[in-house]
């Protein structure tokens, strides 16, 4: 009886060691969706922990984050870090997780178009019925579509007049749909959406390359797991799901 009040303690005493399975809460711009997911799908079998992954535009996110939204890991561009670094948000280091252009895409099915060159850019551009790029006052790529490709080509007002701005997620969706002729986007947010033909980056005189980037807020609840996570992402077997889906080493 006494060994097994013995054993009955010593399992109970093991069973209190185990940590209970936390939710890490993320919050990330959505060009990093589909590498995420499947790497972090793989982290919650390796840890039994579970995630829960929001995403949205870089704009959108700086103003959750500021608006005192909890969550326990924050994926952005590097460049907007300054700004959650000025107000406190940012609880541990910045882990780099991977880089990606500006493409192009156009509907699956129509003539592929030549965008080998800035003036091969412009023609299509000018030549299309319709445009869509993320809105330059929320995502990282319409910004810079915005103030510096279409300025460049000398076409922003012309191409404003008949763009359809994209609010979040794949805005290659209304290209699939027959909605819009050409969609300028993150290559990563082009690649998974079926029904377009991805023609290519941007040349490099019209190309950003944006470095997506993690970190644990101070905010953080399950701030260890969230490290841990964002460790895994940033790690060999991790970065090999950020390759698969387009991102170039950070």
């Amino acid at each position: 009886m006494k060994a097994m009040q013995i054993v009955l303690a010593a399992m109970l005493c093991a069973m209190s060691l185990v940590a209970p399975a936390a939710e890490i809460a993320v919050l990330s711009a959505g060009a990093v969706r589909a590498a995420f997911t499947e790497a972090a799908a793989r982290w919650e079998k390796e840890s039994g922990h579970r995630v829960k992954a929001t995403f949205a535009p870089a704009g959108e996110i700086l103003k959750r984050l500021a608006a005192g939204e909890r969550f326990d890991l924050v994926i952005l561009p590097a460049e907007n870090f300054g700004a959650l670094a000025s107000q406190g948000l940012i609880g541990g280091p910045k882990r780099a997780l991977g880089g990606v252009g500006i493409g192009v895409a156009v509907r699956e099915g129509t003539p592929v178009p030549d965008i080998s060159s800035p003036e091969a850019v412009r023609r299509l551009l000018v030549a299309a019925k319709s445009v869509t790029y993320m809105d330059p006052t929320r995502g990282t790529s319409g910004k810079f579509v915005d103030e510096v490709v279409l300025p460049k080509l000398g076409i922003r007002d012309e191409v404003r007049a008949k763009t359809i701005f994209g609010e979040g997620g794949y805005i290659a969706d209304k290209v699939a749909r027959g909605e819009v002729e050409v969609a300028l986007h993150q290559y990563t947010e082009i690649l998974p959406v079926k029904g377009v033909t991805p023609v290519g980056m941007l040349p490099a005189e019209l190309q950003k390359v944006t470095v997506y980037t993690g970190a644990v807020t101070k905010a953080a609840v399950a701030a260890r797991e969230a490290q841990a996570l964002l460790d895994h992402l940033a790690a060999p077997e991790g970065q090999k799901a950020f390759a698969a889906h387009g991102f170039s080493t950070p």
